[in-house]
């Protein structure tokens, strides 16, 4: 399909859906099925979970959307919540010892955030922002207690994740002062 056409077609649908109510619904309906099954098939985090057994974890969730620059998470806050990107971008930001931002990584589809907090239970160790509008799967800490207690899988899953990334963090943010450090004159 062209690029013109598929624009037609989704200027099209959209007018239909304002217009009748129900087909926008049904059509949201549809669309928020089908993220999901994506999620359910791809996503790093839920292969620890057995194929017949995702839907039910994939319940445990619930849907936010956050538009670009809302905060998921802030650096230093105690997490409550681990997130799975739905769609759109995020970005995990951090300040360095200098006290400049650092953008230490971006998060999309199939991406989980918040995993350090939840799973090593220390503050976020970098602001989680959405740069696109995201919609973002919330697992509460009450939820993720129980959805590792059934599935005791996604909870070395998300440890083997959260180690990574936390030394990862810290690699960036001490190479960035070092980098700042050096380039400074006398």
């Amino acid at each position: 399909r062209s690029t013109e056409g598929s624009g037609a077609l989704a200027r099209l649908v959209s007018e239909v859906a304002e217009k009748v109510p129900a087909i926008g619904r049904a059509l949201g309906r549809f669309r928020h099925r089908r993220m999901l099954a994506n999620l359910v098939r791809h996503s790093p985090i839920l292969s620890a979970v057995a194929p017949d057994k995702r839907q039910d974890l994939m319940a445990r969730f619930v849907a936010h959307t956050f538009l670009p620059g809302e905060v998921l998470l802030r650096q230093g806050e105690e997490g409550g919540s681990l997130f799975l990107i739905a769609s759109g971008l995020v970005e995990i930001r951090s300040t360095d010892a200098d006290g400049d931002r650092v953008v230490l990584a971006q998060s999309g589809p199939g991406d989980v955030v918040g995993e350090i907090s939840l799973v090593l239970r220390r503050p976020a160790t970098a602001d989680v922002v959405a740069v696109h509008s995201t919609v973002a799967l919330e697992l509460t800490l009450a939820e993720f207690h129980e959805a590792i207690r059934q599935h005791p899988g996604l909870l070395q899953q998300l440890y083997e994740i959260a180690t990574q990334r936390e030394a990862e963090t810290r690699s960036v943010v001490a190479q960035e002062a070092r980098d700042v450090s050096d380039s400074v004159l006398l």
